[in-house]
């Protein structure tokens, strides 16, 4: 499947005019500037079997691919593969100290161009990636990032702003593309299209900000009792594993499913899948992906500054999960081409995270055999995320 016939089209929002009218000429030419791809960002870490071992912890994917040698050269691969979740975070995040000279980084363009654009809310509305190649231990990734599209200005029940679109593109150190990402956020709350601060946006901009959730209590956090007799089985620290609800997700992967195109028909349900997020769940996601963002595992900071309930989970660990439901359902000979999730919610500690997925289509495309998923992710709170994929089998 190549890249040209499976990405979105790219446009250049100087070409389309949809910067607004209010933006300063240095912000336009800047805006401008970053629809242009910047030059590679050379990742600090290579690939290497710690990584890939220490996410798919994380993760509990038992896909023998990533974890089996001798399955993984039986492929045709030199030693075990990443998991496609470890793309977006763990293979690409700087290090932070000690610091290389300062620059700003384009995995951090939509900050910037929520500051350009004057509209001081943001959310993340929809993601999409596609994978075109493994990475294998000893790649090292590097990073191109640019904005593809500003949208007219839009009013949705949050409030009054643009939508835009990122791209960022990963390559190995052979300069091959191995996947793609395209990132739709929402920003609003701030000028609007004849430029002014109206006492309208002002009053949602502040009630954006102090917009909460009802907040957690310690009770939320409690695990699950634990069954009476030996459950402690994960051969770690006892209150580690109780912290993680090990009994519940299990101690062993399943026997890989071997999942053929000819047997699959539209239609066909997915194994139910139900991981518990625990506190300790979301301190596994920080230390797997490198990112220490601490909405994602500090409960002070999500009450305190970003008003949710609870840390929540972020999108490098949805990738993994929606990548490992994929291939739990297709098998280890399968293979993950395209994920996108619509957030509806946050998902934070204390929630029981539940999939389900039903097969949309059947197709075949440059001589792979192809199925197209629909993928509900929801917890007992209600629904989540609403997610889509194609997996390639064999």
């Amino acid at each position: 499947m190549s890249e040209t016939e499976t990405a979105p089209v790219k446009r250049n929002p100087s070409e389309f005019g949809a910067i607004p009218d209010y933006v300063t000429g240095v912000n336009r030419a800047r805006i401008i500037e970053l629809s242009v791809p910047n030059e590679k960002e050379i990742s600090d870490v290579e690939c290497s079997e710690y990584l890939i071992r220490h996410w798919l912890e994380t993760v509990e994917d038992a896909n023998p691919l990533y974890n089996d040698r001798e399955y993984a050269r039986s492929r045709g691969f030199k030693d075990i593969i990443a998991q496609p979740g470890m793309n977006i975070c763990t293979l690409v995040m700087p290090y932070r100290w000690p610091m290389k000279q300062f620059h700003k980084t384009r995995q951090l363009l939509h900050f910037e161009l929520k500051d350009l654009l004057e509209q001081p809310v943001g959310i993340l509305a929809n993601y999409e990636m596609y994978f075109y190649r493994p990475v294998e231990i000893g790649d090292r990734l590097s990073t191109t990032g640019r904005l593809v599209d500003i949208s007219d200005y839009k009013r949705t029940r949050l409030g009054a702003g643009y939508f835009t679109k990122l791209e960022t593109s990963y390559y190995n150190q052979r300069d091959e593309l191995v996947s793609q990402a395209f990132t739709n956020l929402f920003s609003y709350g701030g000028k609007t299209p004849e430029g002014e601060s109206s006492e309208e946006c002002l009053a949602k901009t502040e009630a954006a900000k102090q917009r909460r959730a009802q907040p957690s209590t310690l009770e939320d956090q409690a695990p699950e009792v634990p069954p009476e007799g030996d459950w402690l089985k994960g051969g770690w620290h006892n209150g580690t594993e109780e912290m993680l609800e090990s009994w519940r997700t299990g101690w062993q992967g399943r026997a890989p499913a071997d999942t053929r195109w000819l047997t699959v028909s539209v239609g066909d349900e997915m194994p139910r899948l139900v991981m518990p997020i625990t506190v300790t769940r979301c301190v596994f996601m920080a230390s797997a992906s490198r990112d220490f963002a601490p909405q994602h595992h500090n409960t002070w900071y999500s009450h305190n500054k970003s008003r949710t309930r609870e840390m929540f989970l972020g999108t490098h660990f949805n990738l993994g999960m929606l990548s490992r439901f994929m291939t739990d359902y297709g098998g280890p000979a399968s293979t993950v081409r395209r994920i996108q999730l619509q957030m509806r919610r946050t998902i934070g500690a204390g929630e029981d995270y539940v999939m389900t997925g039903t097969i949309t289509r059947k197709w075949e495309k440059d001589g792979e055999k192809l199925v197209d998923m629909d993928i509900s992710i929801d917890t007992q709170l209600g629904p989540a995320y609403t997610c889509t994929g194609t997996l390639a089998l064999p």
